[in-house]
């Protein structure tokens, strides 16, 4: 049996991308905290380690509890020391309840979905006990739609509909596959561009017009450098629904030469692809509904948070969580810092010497030595530690350093600068990287171009 590759490699290209696709689809999942979702617990029943024991059971670990916790930074000359009533030591146990102190708080690695998800239903299952997550997934229709909407128009005014189709299927695949508003945007770029192509489609010389066209060629290709700037994951999903789109019309063009071969008569096009307008009227006006477009969604990005909100439950508590606010309630990293220097520096301080718990930027702990200068015993002053930026970055090292699942590794996730207080509803911490950024370079793509063609059109007298 001979077996034609011109058939049979378009097909595995379209199957392969086509189970890529649908195997690597993702949709966002609002949560409070970046690599972590949360479990609260009602139970008058239930004490931690029951409930950590739950956990385990259905495969939880690494969960970050108030018992789990240590000293996540000590002195080794004063590895015990009397904290105050205030101390950052104390107030961290607040991330562990809610803010009516009614619920007992737990931190999940984010990877640990499923399994979290049976624990709550084992843990609700306890008479008196009811357990709940910030976690929830919600499907971001709206920029998907929008693209599809683009897609709608372009069908509309296209010339060969079923070419336009089978080149544009797959990358409405991979935006509702990745409902991402700059995945989404990436691909209204496409499909302007395709539309231009599909134009020339079986003209002479149309690759060699679609090379020189920097309409086509920047609105198809751009996309993927841009993406690379915040997820070279949906770069690489681009390029292959680009191979899958081109299998699909080399596929449809198969099928329409077995067609043809029947007839004796052949029709060719009369005008080549240099002949006709790429843009013309019917082109810019679409090139603004693309620009339209592109506006929506850089508006649903900005409207949305950058991803899909959820809406708290009547029966979710206040939780600690990453807040805008710069009057934060809960202690901040900060906090972690000062109260680390105070506690490395303590036994160098004298018995009874009074200490700001705030120490300023330059604050110098001093060690007193003593040398041989010249056959005289002098003593010189040298800085054991310096309250800086140096110190800071050790205690972050440190943090990072530390082998259980420590409160201040979370912290430290979110930002060395971020606040944390309680709230009851939260957009996804998984937000498009650079997504304002991206969305705008975007559509100064079509804007730019746009500029190009009318200025060109006018430098010659032309009509738009």
């Amino acid at each position: 049996m001979k077996f034609d590759l011109k058939k049979i490699i378009p097909f595995a290209v379209v199957l392969t991308v086509f189970f890529t696709l649908l195997n690597f689809r993702s949709v966002p999942v609002s949560q409070f905290w970046k690599g972590w979702r949360m479990l609260y617990v009602y139970s008058q029943d239930l004490t931690e380690n029951d409930i950590l024991a739950v956990l385990e059971k259905n495969g939880c670990s690494s969960v970050i509890s108030y018992g789990n916790q240590r000293l996540p930074v000590f002195s080794q000359l004063a590895p015990v020391q009397v904290q105050s009533p205030d101390s950052y030591l104390y107030r961290r146990a607040d991330f562990f309840m809610d803010k009516m102190h009614r619920a007992k708080v737990f931190y999940i690695p984010e990877n640990q979905l499923s399994q979290l998800e049976s624990g709550i239903r084992e843990l609700s299952a306890f008479q008196g006990t009811s357990a709940g997550s910030d976690g929830k997934s919600s499907f971001p229709w709206l920029s998907p739609l929008i693209a599809l909407f683009f897609f709608g128009l372009l069908l509309y005014f296209s010339r060969n509909k079923v070419l336009f189709a089978c080149g544009s299927l797959f990358f409405l695949i991979f935006a509702f596959c990745r409902p991402l508003f700059t995945v989404s945007a990436a691909v209204s770029l496409y499909l302007f561009a395709f539309f231009l192509f599909h134009r020339i489609w079986g003209r002479k010389n149309f690759i060699k017009t679609t090379l020189n066209s920097p309409f086509i060629l920047l609105m198809a290709l751009s996309p993927v450098l841009v993406m690379l700037i915040s997820s070279p994951v949906n770069s690489i999903f681009y390029i292959a629904s680009f191979l899958a789109s081109a299998a699909l019309v080399q596929i449809y063009h198969l099928r329409e030469d077995n067609k043809n071969a029947a007839y004796s008569f052949q029709p060719v096009y009369i005008r080549s692809s240099r002949m006709i307008p790429l843009v013309g009227r019917l082109g810019i006006r679409l090139l603004g509904g693309l620009l339209l477009s592109l506006l929506l969604i850089l508006l649903a990005f900005k409207l949305s948070g950058n991803v899909s909100d959820f809406s708290a439950s009547a029966s979710m508590p206040s939780l600690p969580a990453p807040v805008n606010s710069s009057d934060s309630e809960l202690v901040q990293m900060k906090d972690f810092v000062n109260w680390s220097w105070n506690t490395v520096t303590f036994p160098y301080r004298k018995i009874g010497e009074k200490v700001s718990e705030l120490p300023n930027e330059g604050d110098a702990v001093l060690i007193t030595d003593y040398q041989n200068v010249d056959g005289k015993i002098q003593s010189v002053e040298n800085p054991a530690f310096v309250f800086n930026s140096d110190f800071r970055e050790s205690v972050y090292k440190a943090v990072d350093s530390l082998d259980y699942p420590a409160l201040e590794k979370m912290m430290l996730k979110q930002g060395k600068n971020a606040n944390f207080g309680y709230a009851k509803g939260a957009s996804s911490s998984s937000s498009e990287r650079f997504g304002i950024l991206l969305l705008l370079i975007f559509i100064a793509i079509p804007f730019s171009l746009g500029i190009y063609y009318i200025l060109g059109r006018k430098r010659y007298g032309l009509s738009i």
